[in-house]
Formats: structure tokens, sequence, C-alpha cells
């Protein structure tokens, strides 16, 4: 008999994927992108949050204990004034998110990096989910965080209870609005990571996916059908049900519902076929 069937075992178990793997994953890439650049980005985010803010005392205590306030009626503190905030704030999410998220997973693919990672008890959920937690961390400090402590803020300042018994719901807008956008940039932003050969292609498709459809929508303006292929018009479709405000667009809710939903899956699909665990050879 051979001398290293006698000395040494073989193992016939199966590794056991170590739990909260995703959450080193998440917490080592905002660490990696906590620099300087986006610690500008986000100082900017949190002086419109001031901005806002101060505007927000001057018609609550100011304008309103004048006969100012009653001329001013359009620029109220309603469901309309916090939807319009994350609005605004559509272009420094997109650049926040192409600065955090273009090469989350190209860069992995370019310098070999997922051998690296599924060499270890790391699976595909694990992976997913600490990129995309990168991309929501940051998301949420442009849109949800802001627009929930200029909500905290008007309750604040109110001498009663009567606007937080008329507008209880708003933080249950504002949160599903913001999760709703991080979860399809997100979407969308990782599978274009994971299909581009580095951060600048991936820049650019993010970019004219998102720009190009809504252009095009402009164009075919009298054919309303055609603002369900932009994912802006499609959130903002969606918004205006959560803030129950009237809708921007003639095309159903529903079906804007729907189109982000398919572009959820869609984008989970190709994510799933780029980023494939190595088989690691023992």
């Amino acid at each position: 008999m051979p001398i290293y069937e006698e000395t040494y075992r073989s193992w016939h178990g199966q590794l056991v994927a170590v739990p909260r793997t995703w959450w080193v994953i998440a917490k080592t890439g905002v660490r990696l992108l906590w620099k300087k650049w986006m610690i500008i980005l986000l100082m900017a985010a949190f002086g419109s949050l001031i901005g806002h803010g101060i505007y927000i005392y001057f018609v609550t205590r100011g304008l309103e204990q004048t006969g100012v306030g009653q001329i001013m009626s359009e620029f109220r503190i309603n469901p309309g004034f916090f939807e319009g905030f994350i609005q605004r704030h559509w272009l420094m999410l997109i650049i926040v998110l192409l600065l955090a998220g273009a090469g989350i997973i190209a860069n992995d693919r370019k310098f070999k990096a997922l051998t690296i990672y599924f060499s270890k008890p790391v699976s595909f959920w694990d992976y997913t989910l600490g990129k995309f937690c990168v991309l929501g961390f940051y998301g949420c400090l442009v849109t949800l965080v802001p627009a929930l402590l200029l909500f905290l803020f008007r309750v604040l300042l109110a001498t009663d209870a009567s606007y937080l018994k008329q507008y209880y719901w708003i933080p249950f807008s504002i949160t599903g609005y913001s999760l709703l956008i991080i979860l399809t940039l997100g979407s969308v932003l990782l599978a274009i990571s994971a299909s581009a050969r580095g951060t600048r292609s991936a820049a650019i498709l993010f970019f004219g996916l998102l720009y190009f459809p809504d252009l095009l929508r402009q164009i075919l303006s009298r054919i309303p059908e055609v603002g369900l292929i932009a994912l802006n018009a499609d959130l903002q479709q969606v918004s205006s049900l959560l803030f129950e405000l009237e809708r921007p667009f003639r095309f159903s809710v529903v079906w804007a519902f729907v189109a982000l939903l398919l572009v959820v899956i869609l984008s989970f699909f190709l994510l799933r076929a780029k980023v494939k665990p190595t088989e690691v050879v023992r």
C-alpha cells in the first residue's frame, strides 16, 4: 500500500459559507470609497439639506405668522416638497453612484480578483449583496437620510401635532421612493459594471442608458407609452403614487412599476451570467 494512503487522510467534507461575509465586503468597500471627493459630494448633499431647512424655517415660523404666508400658499411644505427635494438630488445621486459603482465589479474582473473572492467561502449572494450595500450606503446618504431629516425638522418646528397627524405617512413614502431608486439604479449599475471592460466604459454605458431613453421620450412625447423605456420617467410616475401627487406622465403607474421590476430582474440575470464563482482545485 502506498505510504501516502497510510499517513494522510483525504477530507470528504463540504465547505460551509461563513455567515455575514457580505458584511465584510460591504464594510471594506465603504471604507475604501470614503475619500476626499466622496466627502465633498456628500457635503454638497447636506448643504442642500441646510438650504431647504432654512426655507422650511422661514415658511413655517416667519411667513405663516404674517400675511405673506397667505400669498405663498403654493410653497407650503407638503408631500410634493419632499418628493421634489429627492428629485433635485437626482444628478448628484447619479454622480455618487458612478464614482462608487462604475468600477465596483469591472475592476475585480479586470484584475482577476473574482478568483480571490470565490476561493474563500464566499457565495454569489455574499459578493453581490456586499457590493450592492456599498452603493446603497452612499445612495441613502444623498436621498433617504437628508429627506428624513428634513421631515423631522419640519415636525419639530410645528407648534402642535396637526402637521404630523396630517402627513404621518410621508416618511414611509420617502423611504419607499428612495429605496426604489437605489434598488433600480444600483441593480443596473452592478450589471453594467460586471459586463463592461473597465470603469470608464461602465460609466459611459450607465449614463447613456439613463439619458438616451429620456431624450427619446421627449422627442416622441406624442406617444405616452414611449416614456416606459426611461427609468427616470418610470420612477417619477411611481413617486407620484407614493406621495399622492398628480401624475407627471400619461402612461399607467402600474406599467411603470412593472417596467422597473423587469429592469431589476434583467439586471440580476445579467449579473448572474457575468459573475460566476470560480472552481478552486484542492
